[in-house]
């Protein structure tokens, strides 16, 4: 019996960015009001970096995520000052994870779970101060395979590390209902048989529930299906 993984389709997940975060540029008496953009046409200052998404749903833990930051005045590009680019994870402190003593800056950050993240532009001589802020869902990364001979057995393992609950869905014509839940030891790895028609293919899904720290996690479609006696399966 075989399992055969079903790759996700694309799906572009952009960051929100609540009124909470965003803050109106800065002025001071007699100083230019700046406003911090984007560095890439139709883009934020950070975004996904690809398009192509290994889970449908929220950006996988791992993802890049890019920096493309500049600070204006009206239609022109400003150069003085620095800037700041700080993170807050769930129930944390704001912690400063880039920084440029110019008023650009283009890096790159890796994707480590729900955050708010914000940009402060220090102000330079007759420039204002500016800030900016957006909101990032990030759900946990999974790997999993078919690791059985002649019958299907599901093995994986969830990032970052995770020891909980984990379900496994099934499809009933146009729905999905949960086949069974199992639970990752503290590793985070999983192990669980699945079974196989005789002819045709069950379809099946990972979700792990969405936490304070990760959105909802969850794999895209595969499928099982039964082979000659003689074949292992694979993915």
């Amino acid at each position: 019996m075989r399992l055969r993984r079903i790759l996700a389709a694309v799906v572009v997940t952009t960051l929100a960015a609540p009124a909470a975060l965003l803050t109106s540029p800065t002025t001071a008496s007699a100083a230019t009001a700046t406003q911090i953009v984007g560095g890439t046409d139709g883009k934020g200052w950070i975004y996904r970096s690809s398009s192509y998404a290994s889970q449908p749903g929220a950006p996988v833990f791992g993802d890049t995520f890019s920096l493309s930051i500049n600070v204006v005045a009206g239609s022109s590009q400003v150069y003085d000052g620095t800037l700041t680019v700080q993170r807050q994870l769930p129930g944390k402190d704001w912690k400063t994870i880039k920084t440029s003593s110019s008023a650009y800056l283009y890096d790159s950050i890796k994707a480590v779970g729900n955050a708010n993240y914000r940009v402060l532009y220090s102000g330079s001589g007759d420039y204002a101060p500016s800030s900016a802020g957006v909101s990032s869902q990030v759900q946990r990364k999974l790997d999993y395979s078919n690791v059985g001979g002649r019958t299907v057995v599901l093995a994986g393992k969830v990032s970052p590390k995770y020891k909980g609950k984990i379900a496994i869905f099934k499809q009933q014509g146009k729905k999905w209902k949960k086949f069974k839940t199992i639970k990752s030891n503290r590793k985070g790895k999983f192990r669980t048989p699945l079974p196989a028609p005789r002819s045709g293919r069950y379809y099946f899904k990972i979700e792990i529930p969405a936490s304070r720290a990760f959105a909802k996690t969850q794999s895209g479609k595969f499928y099982t299906y039964s082979v000659r006696a003689s074949a292992r399966g694979s993915i």
